[in-house]
């Protein structure tokens, strides 16, 4: 901000003395903080800090940047990021660099050729789903990418005429794309916020096989599951997803109505995790997130570097992220039933 104000006064300093052409073109030459990108998401990386106010924080009770989760190189404050070439040894501004793909992967990885999603395995970049929109936002400050009409992006933009199986008769637009058509979602639990805060590289625990089911923009989404220790205390937090592992065949009717799991889940009686023999297990398969629901699950603290139960936790904080919620008791109801 002194920086900011120094250069206005450097700037209206120097109008007394420049030509009047010079003058007027200073004077209409906007200030970086006038550009809309400002308020983007990419400029802002408002999301996390979001999200972890209204969740992981309650548990905390400090602020997202003592985590580490509000670092420099996770903004994009600048065009260059995404734009800037050498042509001729000299810079310049290129959207085909941008639309390449490669600066994404600096924040958000690369994709495997090898991987699961049809749409990488098809040579498919970001920029083939996501529009200019999405990455430089449009001048409405959102607080989250899940936050309605923050991103463009949506299956139907390109699969406009989808086959009428029995799944998507039934459906009739009230489950997205995701929930099926995604095979698994990798899941971190414990994260053991004492251990991260001391600097250790081992502070979560990671397991795959499990997909969670949450409501999100007035349908049925794919979620995720985020579990934590601090102290002696615990937190959930529960919020939407897109791994991007779409696969071409959707799931059977079988894997998610009338389950054992989803039978335990309407019961209160789904024990998610357990720690058994040194090693944290969980259930496989659909878990729809509803309301109301029991959450029994694991909770470890750390000693000599090695996981522990904790003794006498105190229960979880439970909090609904990226503008999700749970399924409602009529929802898993018809979860229960066999599919028609």
């Amino acid at each position: 901000m002194k920086f900011r104000w120094l250069h206005r006064v450097v700037l209206l300093l120097g109008l007394l003395v420049v030509s009047p052409a010079a003058a007027q073109t200073a004077a209409t030459t906007p200030a970086a903080a006038d550009s809309f990108y400002t308020k983007s998401l990419h400029f802002t990386a408002r999301g996390l800090v979001y999200n972890y106010e209204r969740g992981l924080q309650r548990l905390t009770g400090f602020p997202a940047d003592r985590l580490g989760c509000t670092k420099s190189s996770c903004h994009v404050k600048s065009c260059d990021t995404c734009h800037k070439v050498e042509a001729d040894g000299k810079a310049a501004f290129s959207t085909a660099h941008a639309r390449s793909g490669k600066p994404c992967q600096a924040c958000h990885g690369a994709p495997n050729p090898k991987d699961t999603d049809v749409h990488v395995r098809l040579g498919m970049g970001c920029m083939d789903c996501h529009t200019s929109r999405d990455i430089h936002g449009d001048g409405t400050p959102y607080d989250s990418a899940w936050q309605k009409g923050a991103v463009d992006v949506r299956c139907e933009r390109c699969h406009k005429d989808v086959t009428q199986s029995a799944s998507h008769t039934a459906h009739k637009g009230r489950v997205d794309c995701s929930a099926c058509h995604t095979r698994e979602t990798p899941t971190c639990f414990n994260c053991h916020i004492d251990s991260r805060l001391a600097g250790e590289k081992e502070t979560s625990i990671r397991r795959d096989g499990l997909t969670f089911l949450v409501n999100h923009d007035d349908r049925v989404k794919l979620g995720n599951v985020l579990t934590y220790v601090y102290r002696n205390g615990t937190a959930i937090t529960v919020a939407p997803t897109f791994p991007h592992k779409i696969t071409a065949q959707g799931r059977t009717c079988a894997e998610c109505h009338a389950t054992q799991i989803v039978k335990d889940v309407s019961a209160g009686a789904l024990v998610l995790t357990r720690f058994e023999n040194g090693d944290l297990t969980t259930v496989k398969g659909v878990v729809p997130v509803a309301d109301g629901m029991a959450w029994r699950l694991a909770f470890l603290g750390r000693e000599k570097g090695k996981w522990v139960p904790l003794t006498n936790p105190k229960p979880p904080i439970v909090s609904f992220s990226g503008f999700a919620s749970p399924l409602t008791k009529q929802q898993l109801a018809s979860l229960v039933k066999e599919a028609q």
